[in-house]
């Protein structure tokens, strides 16, 4: 009796140990939220479920006004200009170009005294080639009727790529005593 008891229980103990081994384990795999596309520059490697999150470059820049805050009042010392009245102060305009065509620019606006100096005129512009040097050029208008030469009073540029990690509503460029702030948006 003891020995079919010893057995009994052996047996017991053996099936209920191979139960227990053939049970699956089962590991809930953990959700990790994310960006998922390769393409985004906050993209997760580790991301099991896109939330929606992905964030690009801009692929375009909005340029809707420029701000002249400081520019050279004088020529070298000597006025910019004589008018009918005598001396006259500069008669200031720009031109945004890219290498050496113009893209946009306005007329001038007359006997500028003091700065700041905004322009909206033939803006906002939409700059789509982000990786190319731009140029402002601000000139003293001396055509009359359309004779006499402008005067270039002076010019900033800048690369749009180079201000992208910068993000913000403004672009500022400096370059020999001119001063100048963009109003910009990024556009994706």
């Amino acid at each position: 009796m003891k020995k079919i008891l010893l057995v009994l229980t052996l047996t017991t103990l053996i099936f209920a140990c191979k139960k227990e081994d053939d049970k699956p384990t089962t590991t809930t795999p953990t959700k990790v939220e994310g960006c998922m596309d390769t393409l985004a520059i906050n993209y997760n490697p580790e991301a099991t479920e896109d939330d929606g999150s992905c964030e690009y470059l801009p692929t375009e820049l909005k340029l809707s006004s420029i701000t002249v805050n400081s520019m050279p009042m004088t020529n070298n010392g000597a006025n910019w200009d004589v008018g009918v009245l005598g001396l006259e102060n500069p008669d200031v305009f720009y031109v945004l170009k890219q290498g050496a065509g113009d893209i946009v620019s306005s007329t001038s606006q007359d006997n500028i005294d003091a700065c700041p100096i905004s322009f909206t005129e033939n803006l906002p512009y939409t700059i789509t080639d982000l990786s190319q040097e731009y140029t402002i050029e601000l000139y003293d208008n001396d055509q009359i009727g359309g004779l006499g030469e402008n005067e270039l009073i002076g010019s900033c540029s800048f690369i749009p790529n180079n201000f992208i990690t910068v993000g913000g509503d403004e672009i500022n460029i400096t370059n020999n005593g001119i001063d100048m702030t963009l109003a910009i948006q990024w556009i994706q």
